[in-house]
């Protein structure tokens, strides 16, 4: 279940920027797309981990590490130092078990990680831009700390920040200025009347004024969602991943008991 999480977040490093103007324009179109690469990538990663790690060995190894991990806190919590002292004799030889085991997790890892960076830079932002479902309700258990559905303020916030990069952008050119800052007020306008769908649009005629004439075209922006309750794309992928996680590593075999 680690590694599925690991997996759904680890290229979230790089942090794609999503273009204005998805491929995919449906939400529940999206949702499905998603969700059949999410599963799709945790049977290619379970085939790689069958391919490359031997499955009966690891499993084997982290059965025994399991069972030093039990004995060593229950000797802890009933302060049996002779126990205790017969575990520390063995903990050099676990240690290097713990070693072997990330070693062999670590390769299928490593082999999965550039075609997993090229899908969520270059594929998925533009196949589906910031969002890839609906929830009908918040998911946002950990508030704005990490957030997976959107709420209104953060659209609004959006729109703002947007808009007053625009008119920043517009005090850079002369023709063209005044029309650019009308429209980015607009945006922000609409947004406080919770008419976000047009917020956006209004924002990318502003982009279309910006940029006309310029040979150096100056990316779109627009806010993440236009909807309350939208989950992030990040987050879409993540919960099914999680999901499922567990399914494809039993139909492909290699489910195998938590070390920890």
């Amino acid at each position: 279940m680690i590694e599925n999480i690991l997996i759904s977040l680890s290229p979230l490093q790089l942090q794609p920027q999503p273009t204005a103007h998805p491929y995919i324009t449906s939400i529940v179109t999206a949702a499905f797309v998603v969700a059949f690469i999410a599963i799709g990538i945790q049977f290619v990663y379970a085939l790689i981990r069958k391919k490359f790690t031997d499955i009966n060995k690891l499993s084997s190894i982290m059965k025994e590490v399991t069972e030093f991990n039990k004995r060593y806190m229950d000797a802890f919590k009933k302060q049996d130092k002779k126990m205790l002292e017969e575990l520390n004799k063995k903990k050099a030889y676990i240690d290097k078990l713990r070693m072997d085991m990330f070693r062999m997790n670590t390769k299928p890892m490593m082999i999965f990680l550039i075609p997993s960076f090229i899908l969520w830079i270059y594929i998925l932002p533009n196949l589906i831009g910031y969002t890839s479902a609906v929830s009908p309700i918040s998911l946002n258990v950990l508030g704005d700390l990490m957030p997976l559905t959107c709420t209104k303020e953060m659209i609004i916030n959006d729109i703002n920040n947007i808009s007053d990069e625009l008119n920043k952008k517009a005090d850079e050119i002369a023709q063209g200025s005044l029309e650019i800052k009308g429209l980015a007020e607009k945006a922000k306008a609409l947004a406080s009347e919770g008419k976000f769908v047009d917020a956006r649009s209004v924002i990318l005629d502003a982009y279309d004024k910006l940029n006309a004439g310029r040979s150096e075209k100056i990316q779109e922006k627009v806010p993440r969602c236009t909807i309350e309750n939208e989950v992030l794309l990040w987050a879409w992928y993540l919960i099914v991943s999680v999901a499922f996680g567990s399914i494809v590593t039993r139909i492909t075999k290699t489910n195998m008991p938590s070390a920890f």
